[in-house]
């Protein structure tokens, strides 16, 4: 089973990027709304992530630079632009908003593969 991270403020956003991911594969999935409720979650185990970019009380760039520090692998799933990332975040797989189903599963299975690869 799967343990996903997803940082969405956006309660509706939130429930249908679960529903996705639940179709895809077993998962227990956490959600959290804010900067500060995701920093306190990062002390579990996550086997990848998928992160708003604007969400309640900030944006998580931090976040981010924690996942990269852990080895775990990261979506930006946004409505903002890709060039409001920092510079050593750019490389980060993006999503934009709306996105489909399928966009989901791609990014899934390209960041879990090549996390395996390492």
């Amino acid at each position: 089973m799967l343990h996903i991270l997803i940082v969405e403020d956006d309660s509706l956003t939130a429930m249908y990027l679960e529903d996705v991911i639940n179709g895809i594969s077993t998962a227990n999935i956490v959600i959290r709304a804010s900067v500060a409720d995701t920093k306190k979650a990062l002390n579990k185990c996550f086997d990848v992530a998928f992160l708003d970019v604007d969400v309640t009380n900030g944006k998580t760039f931090d976040v981010a630079r924690a996942l990269q520090r852990k080895q775990i692998p990261f979506v930006f799933v946004s409505g903002s632009s890709r060039a409001e990332l920092p510079d050593e975040l750019q490389s980060a797989p993006f999503i934009s908003k709306p996105f489909l189903p399928n966009d989901i599963a791609g990014a899934l299975y390209s960041v879990l593969s090549g996390h395996r690869e390492r």
